[in-house]
């Protein structure tokens, strides 16, 4: 049970340690371990996604909580959010007392200007890997394509380009299309 902790500590503070650009940038190193470690499945990391968007806090702090208590109970839950927000703690502290001294350094501007897009990519990978497994069920084929899930994809995606609305209104849009279609299977 020590070695599970441990590794829960390990792996939520890498992702603290490393992640910028906001909760989904975490999103490619909890794909990565829901793949290497089973703690959560992709599935499972698909469902966090949605839930966090209605709920409060941040999604690499709800998945660190979900995968601790799934994997090792409380204990492990509070060891998965710790490791996650400690680095940030740190860092954080250290770069606030900093920042006023090196904003206008050159360096400093260039390696903000280059996490942005790094950020972006990585975003912009899980949310592929996301559609590759949600809407072609992990087939590239497209011979299993889920066409509900495609359709959505495709109608939200013009509304949000379309209309611009408060997010949680899709939300819960998506939220009473997907309880419709599970109570009319």
């Amino acid at each position: 049970m020590l070695e599970q902790y441990f590794s829960l500590f390990f792996e939520f503070v890498k992702v603290g340690l490393f992640t910028f650009g906001g909760g989904y940038a975490s999103l490619p190193f909890l794909y990565q371990m829901s793949e290497g470690y089973g703690w959560f499945s992709v599935d499972e990391l698909t469902q966090m996604i949605a839930i966090s968007g209605l709920t409060p806090g941040p999604i690499g702090l709800n998945m660190a909580t979900f995968a601790g208590f799934k994997t090792a109970g409380l204990f492990g839950s509070i060891i998965s959010s710790f490791a996650l927000i400690l680095p940030m703690i740190i860092i954080a502290s250290q770069v606030f007392r900093l920042y006023k001294k090196f904003s206008e350094n050159k360096f400093v501007k260039t390696i903000l200007y280059v996490l942005r897009p790094t950020s972006c990519a990585l975003i912009c990978f899980v949310a592929l890997k996301l559609f590759y497994g949600l809407v072609l069920n992990n087939d590239i084929s497209f011979a299993h394509v889920n066409f509900r899930a495609l359709a959505l994809v495709l109608f939200l995606f013009v509304l949000t380009f379309k209309f611009s609305r408060n997010p949680l209104i899709y939300i819960a849009f998506c939220a009473v299309i997907g309880a419709a279609s599970y109570f009319l299977k």
